[in-house]
């Protein structure tokens, strides 16, 4: 039996990826580098963070070569020194489910809704994520930073998920937990929603006209 077709309003739902359907951590990963390379945590973390480095590599601007690179350099590491599948892996294995959402994910889909997912991520992040993942499964187009060459909050991000949610704005809603994501979002007319838990956002969506959503 089909579901039922959505209601006047919204016709399709954005998530954000990180910290919304799954959880993340930096701080791991800067551990993580740090243990192969014999430097303060605190130190990766100015170097690939603070510095813009690694969000250079989400918005595609960079290289994985050009990455481990300026990583070695910025670390005061000889040039070939670190061993850059090492450190990739160490910078990827930094998630962990969030079940709940993951359920409410596919209630979504259940119900009849368009489906896409906009996500600052780098190209290696997210091919950790599908291989160990099944909710990427669940979307209908994804808008992925290191593909658009682009992060949020920055415009032209958002109007490419309009385009893939194939409606207007203003039937669009849109799951962040970073309130400046959100922001950005709900100044070209998308129905915008910060994340802090589950059963909140289940409430808001219920709220905002979306049907067939379960308790999760």
């Amino acid at each position: 039996m089909k579901p039922d077709s959505p209601q006047p309003g919204i016709r399709s739902v954005i998530f954000d990826m990180g910290n919304v359907l799954i959880n993340f951590s930096h701080e791991k990963a800067c551990e993580q580098i740090a243990g192969l390379v014999d430097r303060p945590a605190t130190e990766v973390f100015r170097v690939l963070f603070a510095s813009g480095l690694e969000m250079r590599y989400e918005a595609g601007q960079i290289s994985r070569t050009e990455l481990l690179a300026q990583l070695e350099a910025g670390l005061g590491q000889p040039p070939g020194r670190i061993d850059g599948g090492a450190i990739i892996e160490a910078a990827c294995d930094i998630f962990w489910p969030k079940p709940e959402m993951e359920k409410l994910a596919a209630d979504v889909k259940s119900a009849g809704y368009r489906m896409v997912l906009l996500s600052n991520v780098n190209e290696d992040h997210f091919a950790f994520i599908k291989a160990r993942y099944r909710f990427p499964e669940l979307f209908d187009e994804l808008v992925l930073s290191y593909q658009v060459g682009v992060c949020k909050p920055h415009e032209r991000i958002y109007w490419r998920a309009i385009e893939a949610a194939r409606c207007h704005a203003h039937e669009c809603a849109f799951i962040d937990d970073v309130q400046e994501n959100v922001d950005a979002a709900s100044r070209l007319g998308i129905k915008a929603v910060t994340y802090k838990s589950t059963p909140d956002l289940l409430h808001t969506l219920n709220s905002m006209g979306l049907t067939g959503l379960k308790q999760a």
